[in-house]
């Protein structure tokens, strides 16, 4: 991967200076502070401090400093030639020298413990490119950030309707902590490994996103627990026509409607990414897990924050073959078009699979979970992409497996 950024600035069509980051605009090439004072207008909220991500030719810090906050704004800068540019740029004038403004070079050394808001330009992790080391993770957080302003205010509702209902928290158990588990979610790879748990519900435990239920039970299948976290409606499908009543996880905001629907026992979870559970949580508490954007990553922190050790990976594909997102029966399923950003990723078996922003994200999660988990965890999906530290299994390897825990 190269970690080489190419600058360069030219003139707007209103006078001003815009700058190009690897030959994409950071700013408008028409009217460069006004845009850029439009989106930090939009963007910005209270929070203990601000991160923001890429200082340019100082257009958005300059709109920050202005705004007279009381607190602290960090920016990351990609390297000492963009740091040189801009102080170039502002050599006549010295408004970015404030003991409320620090400049961060090291990416890996920025851990915040307090609520701090990141501001991250779509612009920025375009000009990025797929192949820089920083690219997924910025992407990831991108997505999260688009999410919570997409679904921020249904969020909440949920949130607080889902309070009323009272239900229990989840609590970690020791008992079956050495006892194999199996997160089943819903990729095309399930449509073959579905058979592999047939019949072993009383020797492991099977949890299983919404999006895959009626999978596991037209294979009568039962599983332990199901797990649900989309805020929308549309999640009522998931569970249309079915009698099942296991264990209900779902997080505390998931859809309101879909948790009252469902007729089974349930269990709330509170995520660490979402202010207004971790002010709950932390007022009565209760347990707060990462939820890594995705059903299938909330469920392996669930797995984890429940004790497991083992835990097998069943239909947790974020890629696919042809076009097909989804294994059939599930509601989910459906069919990418020609318009969807497709990229290349390396399967479990070698081969090339196809995946988009979003399932790569889910992927670089995992990445980054696999390197401090001490739970064993394997991927059953041949087809699926690859993640770090996690060995592809075949049927037999996984029945031994299972064999060992009974032993």
């Amino acid at each position: 991967m190269t970690s080489e950024i190419i600058w360069q600035i030219e003139q707007a069509k209103n006078g001003e200076k815009t700058l190009l980051m690897n030959k994409h605009y950071l700013y408008s090439k028409y009217n460069p502070r006004e845009g850029v004072a439009r989106w930090v207008e939009a963007e910005v909220r209270k929070a203990d401090s601000y991160l923001l991500i890429g200082v340019g030719l100082g257009y958005h810090l300059h709109c920050l400093v202005n705004k007279g906050f009381k607190k602290h704004i960090y920016v990351y800068c990609f390297n000492q030639a963009e740091f040189d540019l801009f102080k170039a740029y502002n050599i006549n004038n010295d408004w970015w020298v404030n003991e409320k403004v620090s400049f961060i070079f090291d990416f890996e050394k920025i851990n915040f413990k307090t609520d701090v808001q990141l501001l991250l330009p779509n612009q920025v992790v375009k000009a990025l490119g797929v192949n820089h080391p920083l690219h997924q993770g910025l992407e990831y957080a991108k997505m999260n950030l688009l999410s919570f302003k997409k679904y921020g205010a249904i969020m909440e509702e949920n949130f607080h309707e889902n309070l009323l209902r009272n239900d229990h928290s989840i609590v970690q158990f020791e008992e079956n902590k050495t006892k194999i588990s199996c997160l089943v979610a819903a990729g095309p790879s399930l449509n073959e490994t579905v058979e592999w748990i047939k019949g072993l519900e009383s020797k492991i435990d099977i949890y299983v996103v919404g999006a895959a239920l009626k999978v596991l039970l037209m294979n009568q299948i039962k599983p332990k627990g199901i797990v649900l976290t989309d805020a929308n409606e549309i999640t009522k499908i998931q569970f249309e026509g079915v009698s099942f009543e296991g264990e209900l996880y779902y997080l505390s905001t998931a859809n309101y409607k879909t948790v009252a629907n469902y007729k089974g026992n349930k269990k709330i979870i509170f995520q660490k990414d979402y202010s207004l559970a971790k002010q709950h949580a932390k007022e009565y508490g209760l347990p707060l897990i990462e939820t890594g954007g995705s059903v299938g990553t909330t469920c392996f922190s669930l797995l984890q924050f429940l004790g497991y050790e083992t835990i097998v990976l069943f239909g947790q594909d974020l890629g696919f073959i042809g076009n097909k997102t989804h294994a059939r029966l599930s509601p989910s399923i459906s069919e990418i078009d020609s318009n969807t950003s497709l990229r290349t990723v390396k399967a479990n078996d070698g081969s090339n699979i196809f995946t988009t922003p979003s399932l790569q994200s889910f992927q670089f999660w995992y990445n980054n979970k696999m390197k401090i988990t001490k739970a064993k965890v394997y991927n059953t999906a041949k087809k699926g992409a690859k993640i770090y530290n996690v060995p592809l299994i075949d049927k037999k390897e996984f029945e031994i497996l299972v064999k060992k825990f009974q032993g």
